[in-house]
């Protein structure tokens, strides 16, 4: 059964959070520093959540970090995985202002991590929901690896999601071990 999301954003909040990630990102690329813009008073937005934030120029990515740990508030995730996913992936060089007109972004908000059983990975292929299913896998020893459920858009089949996934986390796109252990979540995305 997929994960439920239990939390609702109303548009006022959405905007903010919104507003927040522009706060940030033009702030980021002017100062090259995070600068933290004033807290909001939304309870929602003040409970601790899982995120990530995900930024694209025309739909290409450009930057996506975040976390499935929930140690601190929504708002201040969104604003330093905002600032991480402009200046800090490993994989491209710091957002430059003359960028943000072409910017959009993502927050995925994550729903609660649902461990999932490890019976295999036929059995988890045959689980996972197209589309809908987040997956996180994680390892003794530290290794991990999660894709959103945006991640399906580009590896539509089971099949490829699994073992890319795996691949992300430095195992062989063929290795399977039952001391994987398996987590599946979906996520509120919101658009800016």
């Amino acid at each position: 059964m997929p994960v439920s999301f239990s939390i609702n954003f109303t548009t006022a909040e959405q905007n903010e959070l919104v507003n927040l990630v522009k706060q940030v990102l033009e702030t980021t690329t002017r100062e090259h520093t995070l600068v933290l813009p004033e807290p909001p008073v939304s309870a929602a937005l003040l409970t601790r959540r899982a995120c990530f934030v995900t930024l694209y120029i025309n739909k290409q990515l450009r930057g996506c970090i975040g976390t499935y740990g929930v140690e601190k508030p929504l708002w201040l995730n969104v604003c330093e995985y905002s600032y991480y996913s402009a200046c800090q992936d490993r994989r491209f060089v710091p957002v430059q202002s003359n960028e943000l007109p072409y910017l959009s972004f993502e927050i995925s908000v994550l729903s609660e991590l649902e461990p999932l059983k490890n019976s295999g990975e036929q059995a988890l292929l045959k689980e996972l929901k197209v589309g809908s299913d987040g997956l996180l896998l994680k390892e003794e020893g530290g290794r991990s690896a999660i894709f959103l459920p945006t991640v399906w858009h580009s590896l539509p089949t089971p099949i490829t999601f699994v073992q890319a996934l795996k691949q992300k986390g430095g195992w062989h796109r063929n290795y399977w071990s039952e001391d994987l252990k398996l987590y599946r979540f979906s996520t509120f995305v919101i658009e800016g």
